[in-house]
């Protein structure tokens, strides 16, 4: 059986179920039904102090995990039995462990760094100059379109960065016989980022 609680202030509430009291209370606040005398049929959990909206006030609250009926008063609980405690095994005594010989390591000769491999000044190799693309590039330089998508495009006409820009997404899919035109407005956006 599943049920849910409101606690919170007003504009600040919260609802619990089982679920949030298996989450967010540790087992340690629990205690179980054989350990207490409430009518409570399951498991008593003691979610700290809360704000309780039926008494309008701050409450240390308890709440039982089969009905979710919430208790202001402490559970009784039944005293239980301390267990035995456990007999300890004797020590037994280790027997020394004897330690091996050490090795010996080899001591190889510093061999003296040939003077080709002396580290000199850091040479840094000099980065590559953008491309500058202008509205007369060609069309083959735009992210996106392949040799086949290139070839349809020449064939209609459309050559340069500017033809591309010069006519609608939707005119060009028909030229180059293309249903939907959202892959030529992606060419279009990617030509005029190489503008910029």
């Amino acid at each position: 059986m599943s049920w849910k609680q409101t606690l919170g202030r007003p504009g600040e509430e919260f609802i619990i179920g089982k679920r949030w009291l298996k989450k967010h209370i540790p087992k340690k606040y629990r205690v179980s039904k054989a350990n207490h005398k409430e009518s409570c049929p399951g498991a008593i959990y003691d979610i700290g102090e809360r704000f309780l909206p039926s008494a309008d006030k701050m409450q240390h609250l308890w709440i039982c995990m089969e009905t979710g009926q919430i208790m202001t008063k402490t559970p009784s609980v039944i005293a239980i039995p301390k267990p035995k405690p456990r007999k300890e095994k004797p020590k037994v005594a280790k027997k020394p462990v004897k330690k091996a010989a050490p090795v010996k390591k080899e001591v190889k000769p510093k061999v003296e760094p040939k003077p080709e491999s002396v580290p000199g000044p850091e040479v840094k190799p000099e980065p590559k100059p953008e491309p500058i693309f202008t509205k007369e590039t060609s069309v083959q330089e735009v992210k996106g379109i392949g040799k086949a998508a290139f070839e349809k495009l020449t064939t209609a006409g459309i050559n340069t960065i500017d033809d591309l820009l010069g006519k609608h997404s939707q005119e060009i899919a028909t030229l180059i016989g293309r249903k939907s035109d959202a892959q030529i407005k992606t060419w279009q956006d990617n030509a005029l980022a190489m503008l910029e």
